[in-house]
């Protein structure tokens, strides 16, 4: 049996304020990249955008000095990622491009990492990334299960004869949402049956992606398994990390990779996922250790997984993410994601009007910062939403500046 982690870092994050970084980093970054060094046998995936590995050289090289280590010793495995953070399916193709090869100029240039494996933002997919994200030299991604599931019944969400799938998120929200501790207690362990009955029919092996143009590897994460162990990590009733690790053995015999948790790196020392239970690193300590202790099993990096373990299934996967509903609404209904969006295409109208050659790096950061998902998503703070509108209309300025000195020179 072979398992990893996922840990995902993101010093944009939509609910931290900025002059909350030195914290994130002191509480959460330092401690748990330090105890994933410490632990034997233990070998995990992480993932930091081209943004917050920009800020940690720039700031806090005690991190990248971390991450530096635990390469060259075999322990992480980095992932791409886009640059700032974006939602792929909502950007044209020239974005995502320019989005994947400024992250991985950023890898390049700070940890001399060439990642192999794809951290797809909010795992936001549609058919047209396997083909690019090939092009760039990348083999692998992460998708969502629930949402692999749901893409051969639901192919079609307008058709309303398809049966609408429960997932995870549905028995996590009906608990968070009920009023009353009888209905709280009742709603509670409605979602512990519910996601049991999920885990138990988890599948890990994994699947090749068909694409528009090509194919790319699949590795599944699955939700209800993250909500599980954090959970037992936050100390609610009736589970514990026993209960994990009882139930996590139970995939001895599964060929495929196992991953029991994908979480944000902050929800360790410094965030608190939900009502207010924040969990220490050292339960990330107590967790990852019990793993090792299990006999034939054997935490791996995904890339030497590969190496002899090919997908045998072959399927589809649909324009979504891992949101509750698995659209891509939580990015575009709101009104300021509607103005933001319109200012982020009126850049884009002015750029392609001129030449290739007049388009610098400035005006591409800009316009790539303006595109971070967590000014959209989620419930983002007024600091980070005015941070992609200014970025934007930075863009705009710059774009607008240079396309009126090309139209109207000045005579000499």
């Amino acid at each position: 049996m072979y398992s990893t982690i996922i840990l995902h870092a993101n010093l944009q994050y939509a609910e931290i304020p900025v002059d909350e970084i030195p914290k994130v980093v002191e509480q959460s970054y330092i401690p748990v990249l330090t105890l994933l060094l410490d632990i034997p046998d233990v070998e995990v995936v992480l993932n930091f955008t081209g943004v917050t590995l920009e800020i940690l050289h720039n700031e806090y090289p005690e991190v990248i000095s971390l991450l530096k280590e635990g390469i060259k010793k075999g322990k992480f495995e980095l992932t791409g990622c886009g640059y700032s953070h974006p939602i792929f399916p909502l950007l044209p193709i020239e974005d995502i491009n320019k989005q994947i090869e400024y992250n991985l100029e950023v890898l390049e240039k700070i940890l001399n990492y060439t990642p192999k494996g794809f951290w797809l933002p909010e795992l936001a997919y549609d058919p047209t990334l396997p083909n690019i994200l090939k092009t760039h030299g990348f083999s692998y991604i992460f998708v969502d299960d629930e949402l692999y599931r749901m893409s051969s019944p639901l192919l079609n969400d307008a058709n309303l004869y398809n049966t609408e799938y429960y997932s995870a998120s549905h028995y996590i929200i009906d608990f968070l949402k009920a009023k009353g501790l009888l209905r709280k207690i009742s709603r509670f362990r409605k979602a512990i049956r519910g996601m049991k009955k999920m885990l138990k029919r988890a599948e890990f092996d994994p699947v090749e992606i068909m694409g528009s143009k090509g194919t790319i590897t699949g590795l599944r994460v699955h939700q209800g398994w993250s909500a599980f162990t954090s959970a037992s990590l936050m100390g609610y009733p009736f589970l514990s990390i026993k209960k994990v690790i009882k139930t996590f053995a139970k995939y001895r015999k599964q060929s495929g990779l196992v991953i029991p948790y994908g979480t944000d790196i902050e929800f360790f020392g410094y965030r608190s996922l939900v009502d207010r239970k924040l969990i220490a690193p050292e339960s990330l300590r107590k967790l990852l250790e019990r793993m090792t202790y299990i006999s034939d099993h054997k935490m791996i990096l995904p890339m030497k997984y590969l190496e002899k373990n090919k997908p045998t299934e072959i399927g589809y996967l649909k324009t979504g993410s891992w949101a509750p509903d698995r659209r891509l609404d939580l990015w575009t209904k709101d009104e300021d994601n509607q103005k933001l969006e319109r200012l982020c295409e009126e850049v884009r109208n002015y750029m392609k009007q001129l030449p290739p050659d007049e388009i610098d790096e400035e005006m591409w950061k800009h316009l790539l910062m303006a595109e971070n998902s967590d000014g959209r998503g989620w419930d983002p703070i007024p600091e980070r939403r005015l941070h992609c509108f200014n970025h934007a209309l930075e863009a705009l300025k710059l774009v607008k500046s240079k396309y009126l000195e090309m139209m109207y020179p000045k005579k000499k």
